[in-house]
């Protein structure tokens, strides 16, 4: 019988009809995770109150990533991503700049609740994945992940890595199908303290998967410092998406 791994309910009271897509199908994400209900598979999808669905503001994001990969002759209609036009952000690739649209930069704290959103969909994607992969996301020690992703209950961080050199690994289809790998990429990655380290579209990213992440922090980011610091520059901890490079403007060093 299936459970849910967001609200643990199992089929005696939700239904299960729909595919729930790790990443979302429309930014061409293939993975199912079989174990979330309709009603929490809908919410990530769905606006709140006015606050923009966490599933649009992942793939708003990292969508100006997927165009900057995919160049130009591959954004159409037919093509990888059939178009690119950013619903929040001004995005200039030549001069490699995101920022907030006037319309939305003006209002109070949305800056701050856009990357809210798109940190919970962090978490989302990488419980979906874990579950696909290992098959425990319903474990009791994987509740804070839920009560911030699916709940909105306290905060969690995600940090950032910004690139020191003109250095990109990417698989040749990963632009295309954006699926959500665990697969380690390098050998500097930190997988141990407690905390998760992913290598998406060209960007590094860590966040916690041990509710007592405090505990280790600060060892977790000197040592990861210490693995980077050729590589990479002083890690963020994300409080704008602006602080992302999302257009990989290291590349062209």
């Amino acid at each position: 019988m299936k459970t849910c791994i967001w609200c643990n309910k199992n089929e005696e009271t939700v239904t299960f009809n729909k595919k729930a897509h790790i990443v979302p199908q429309s930014m061409g994400g293939t993975e199912i995770c079989a174990n979330v209900c309709d009603k929490c598979n809908h919410f990530f999808g769905a606006n709140h109150k006015g606050i923009p669905p966490i599933e649009l503001v992942f793939k708003e994001a990292f969508n100006i990533t997927r165009a900057r990969l995919l160049g130009k002759n591959n954004v159409g209609k037919n093509k990888a991503l059939s178009r690119f036009k950013s619903i929040y952000f001004n995005v200039d690739f030549e001069k490699n700049k995101i920022e907030v649209k006037p319309s939305f930069k003006l209002q109070y704290g949305f800056q701050s609740m856009l990357c809210r959103q798109f940190k919970r969909g962090m978490y989302k994607v990488f419980l979906e994945e874990n579950e696909r992969i290992n098959g425990d996301s319903i474990d009791d020690k994987f509740d804070f992940i839920r009560e911030f992703a699916r709940f909105n209950i306290g905060d969690l961080p995600v940090i950032y890595f910004p690139s020191n050199v003109p250095f990109l690994l990417t698989a040749k289809d990963e632009p295309q199908t954006p699926n959500f790998s665990f697969q380690k990429k390098f050998e500097f990655q930190n997988t141990e303290n407690g905390f998760f380290e992913i290598y998406y579209l060209g960007h590094v990213f860590s966040f916690p998967i041990i509710r007592n992440y405090d505990l280790v922090f600060e060892n977790y980011i000197g040592e990861s410092i210490r693995q980077k610091q050729k590589f990479y520059k002083k890690p963020i901890i994300l409080k704008y998406l602006t602080e992302i490079d999302l257009t990989l403007s290291f590349i062209n060093v």
